[in-house]
């Protein structure tokens, strides 16, 4: 059995910690709210947890390119990556067709993302750090560009994201406009093969160093469009600058933030590799090595099964997150059972198994 890196995954762990709680707040509690900034002097508590969800998916693409990092260090083929981009792709469209309360089955999420990004991660790969610098930036920046000529909508729901029948169709969901779209996504994935990168060079202080640059930038974008300059608030380019606490539609800020942030969070992560080895986080180690079941599995139950059975947004928020504790214990404990079996039957199993399949 291949040895586990451990801080990858603790983290991803975190992720799906984050995400779950995020989710099951959004589909039980019984709450529509307007925005963070109207609603949350009166729900500080659940809205802080809300927040702190966004980091999830971030985080799940940043590690999904240190993996490929890791792939390409242990002398993967490019037919390794296929697979595997390919599985994670197709685990994405059985996500879509279960859950048609959310998703519709061209609907393009954070594991379409991920398996594209595997994809084309060797072509990635071979591009040297400068390089994918200077496309991480490109691929935040441009898409804004994109959104404008589209006219995309600046609070778009489900309906929209789920949208093919504008031009474009399933292309400009996966590229521009839909839940996690390409760009500029896939420059988390760059960023997590050059995390990656600069740890086996041990400079990982590159990582807190860049951290701190995403962040400043997206404070210093954000505080043009404060501040009513024109160029920031109006004419092309106008969204490079606006300053949303969201992610749907992608715009640079905020994405700039989330990028500092989760940089600031996998660099902590990689100092603390002997205190996350020790007994109290193995259902945190767990939960990242069954990360991909239980992203499933959540959706289903909790948004799906909860829509069926006419319990969706029917939770107080007291009640919504005792059920949320309880069901993050659950999936910590059965996950640490779960691993004792080898991960057996699992997503990650499976795609284990059709990866070693020769060609």
């Amino acid at each position: 059995m291949k040895e586990r890196i451990v801080y990858i995954d603790s983290l991803r762990g975190l992720a799906v910690i984050l995400m779950i709680q995020q989710h099951m707040q959004s589909w039980l509690w019984n709450v529509e709210w307007m925005s963070y900034s109207y609603s949350w002097p009166k729900y500080p508590f659940m809205l802080t947890m809300h927040f702190l969800g966004w980091f999830a998916a971030p985080l799940f693409i940043i590690l999904a390119g240190a993996g490929a990092q890791i792939m390409s260090e242990s002398g993967k083929s490019n037919n390794d990556f296929f697979k595997r981009g390919v599985m994670i792709l197709i685990c994405g469209y059985i996500l879509n067709i279960t859950t048609p309360n959310w998703f519709s089955p061209w609907s393009w999420y954070v594991l379409h993302t991920i398996g594209f990004s595997i994809i084309v991660a060797p072509a990635l790969l071979r591009m040297n750090n400068p390089v994918l610098g200077f496309l991480t930036l490109i691929t935040i920046i441009i898409p804004a560009l994109f959104q404008t000529w589209l006219n995309t909508s600046l609070l778009p729901g489900n309906n929209d994201m789920n949208n093919i029948s504008l031009p474009g169709g399933l292309a400009r969901l996966a590229f521009i406009e839909g839940h996690f779209p390409i760009f500029p996504w896939i420059a988390f994935f760059i960023t997590g093969i050059l995390s990656r990168r600069m740890i086996k060079l041990n400079k990982p202080i590159i990582i807190l160093y860049a951290s701190l640059i995403f962040f400043g930038t997206s404070i210093f974008l954000g505080s043009l469009y404060d501040h009513g300059y024109f160029f920031a608030t109006g004419g092309e380019l106008f969204r490079i600058f606006v300053p949303l606490h969201y992610f749907y539609p992608p715009l640079p800020p905020f994405i700039l933030f989330i990028m500092g942030i989760s940089l600031f969070i996998f660099y902590i992560f990689t100092k603390s590799d002997s205190l996350l080895s020790k007994s109290i986080f193995s259902s945190l180690n767990s939960l990242g090595r069954s990360s991909l079941s239980w992203f499933i599995i959540h959706v289903i139950i909790f948004n799906q099964i909860a829509w069926i059975c006419g319990l969706y947004k029917f939770f107080e928020a007291s009640e919504a997150v005792i059920i949320i504790i309880i069901t993050i214990i659950l999936i910590s404990f059965l996950s640490v059972k779960w691993q004792k079996n080898s991960f057996k039957y699992s997503m990650e199993w499976v795609i284990s198994k059709i990866n070693s399949i020769k060609a």
